[in-house]
């Protein structure tokens, strides 16, 4: 009884909330010298309370209030003995300002020609 226990039971949980993402090269085209590099972890002993989600919302954090878009990024798992966890890189890059430089129709143009899905944010 205690092995059928073990073999039908399970869990899930969240690992990830995302507006846009891609695993291929896109060319995004605005200036990115505007963007910040940043770093987020989400660690935890065995890997308990840890998540993908919480390192990305650290990263964006560090850059500042505004930024709230992450490009070139990466996302790698890191195993220490009983401390398990991920880390995030990439671009930090606010809305805000790529709307002001491009002014809200061009923005709104940038992102359907960029493939980016209609947000509440947009």
């Amino acid at each position: 009884m205690l092995s059928s226990i073990i073999i039908f039971t399970g869990c899930s949980s969240r690992i990830l909330d995302f507006t846009v993402i891609s695993s291929k090269n896109v060319t995004i085209k605005f200036d990115k010298s505007q963007g910040k590099f940043v770093t987020g972890k989400s660690m935890g002993f065995l890997g308990m309370g840890i998540s993908i989600k919480d390192a990305m919302d650290k990263a964006l954090s560090s850059a500042g209030p505004d930024y709230d878009i992450l490009v070139d990024g990466v996302i790698r798992v890191s195993d220490y003995f009983f401390v398990t966890g991920y880390k995030v890189e990439g671009t930090a890059y606010s809305s805000a300002k790529l709307k002001a430089q491009m002014g809200e129709k061009g923005f709104k143009d940038w992102c359907r020609s960029n493939n980016i899905f209609k947000s509440s944010r947009l």
